[in-house]
């Protein structure tokens, strides 16, 4: 009886020294990250997830420009005594390409193991009666390897939470949780986890190694996890990172957008009417020409569902319009579903 009495105390003692002590490690890990955010940002490297699944080191301030639309997602990362310690990613670099911004932080500590995590969505709802932008934040703690305890919190455009309960408001309840399910769910719990989760891939900087075996591209991995090795190639037809004309404008640089989708990018209008059921944001990538009129679009980030994307493209062509130029130019457009 007192064997299995020691056992029970020595189980508690266990779940409650793991919960304090990855909750301990979140808060200095995020203090760390905090301090070096602010006082030596050029520690934080920056990647770009492209189209075609490969991962590229930023070498400029603007990788949107650097890799010239074909970009489909950004990651900061940051090490701490060579081990990776946090990292976050974004489809929306600058918060303001589209109608709503989602930002992630992933917090690790030097084993790699997740001890905590933030999400952040703002969009904007269109819904005077209840509120016209909604913020939504989740933090999530690691109570145990397997498992994470979550904190919600939805507030509205002046900074008081959102209660669903009133009059107002709850009738919008099931569209905002809607949007807010959309957020990538944590499947990982550690930074392996992470980069298998993202599907990224990393290569030999060798240009000859075109078919590259699956060990040699582990190997890569693991290097880069451990701060080791060159993650990625070149461009392998021109030895050149991806790049383009440089005579394409670039929308919001060169020229401003006239015409918008109704009910996006906080404007006046309702959202044109569509019948597709899933939900979630893409981010549509377009060029127009000189007059300002769309020529072409495609999706290069968010949802794939294919009847979001063939929506999008179709709203992009038929109410996008640029002023006009002497050049075309590219730009990228972000609309929640």
């Amino acid at each position: 009886m007192k064997n299995l009495i020691v056992l029970i105390n020595l189980c508690i003692f266990s779940v409650f020294y793991s919960q304090n002590s990855y909750e301990n490690e979140f808060k200095q890990t995020k203090s760390f990250v905090k301090g070096v955010l602010k006082n030596q940002p050029s520690k934080v490297i920056e990647y770009v997830k492209l189209t075609d699944g490969r991962i590229k080191q930023s070498k400029t301030d603007n990788p949107v420009e650097e890799f010239e639309f074909q970009w489909e997602m950004f990651y900061k990362i940051l090490r701490k005594n060579n081990k990776i310690v946090y990292i976050s990613k974004s489809d929306d670099l600058w918060g303001h390409i589209g109608d709503s911004k989602t930002s992630y932080d992933y917090y690790f500590n030097e084993d790699g193991i997740l001890v905590g995590a933030e999400k952040s969505l703002d969009f904007f709802l269109l819904d005077t009666t209840c509120a016209s932008q909604v913020r939504y934040y989740v933090s999530y703690i690691n109570v145990k390897a397997e498992k994470l305890e979550k904190t919600e919190i939805y507030k509205d455009n002046n900074g008081n939470v959102i209660d669903f309960t009133s009059k107002k408001c709850k009738n919008s309840k099931t569209y905002i949780q809607s949007i807010t399910n959309s957020l990538d769910k944590i499947t990982f719990r550690d930074v392996e986890g992470f980069m298998k989760a993202e599907k990224i891939k990393y290569y030999r900087s060798d240009k000859n190694e075109k078919n590259i075996e699956n060990e040699k591209e582990n190997l890569v991995f693991g290097n880069l996890i451990k701060g080791r090795g060159k993650e990625v190639i070149q461009n392998e037809n021109t030895g050149d990172p991806l790049g383009g004309d440089k005579n394409i404008g670039r929308i919001g640089v060169d020229r401003k957008l006239i015409g918008y989708i109704p009910g996006t990018m906080g404007r006046g209008g309702i959202q044109p009417s569509h019948s597709c059921t899933a939900n979630g944001s893409i981010t549509i990538a377009y060029t127009v020409d000189k007059a300002g009129n769309v020529v072409s679009a495609r999706r290069s980030g968010g949802v794939s569902d294919s009847c979001i994307t063939a929506t999008s493209i179709g709203w992009i062509k038929k109410y996008v319009k640029a002023e006009k130029a002497d050049i075309s130019s590219m730009g990228t457009y972000k609309i929640t579903f």
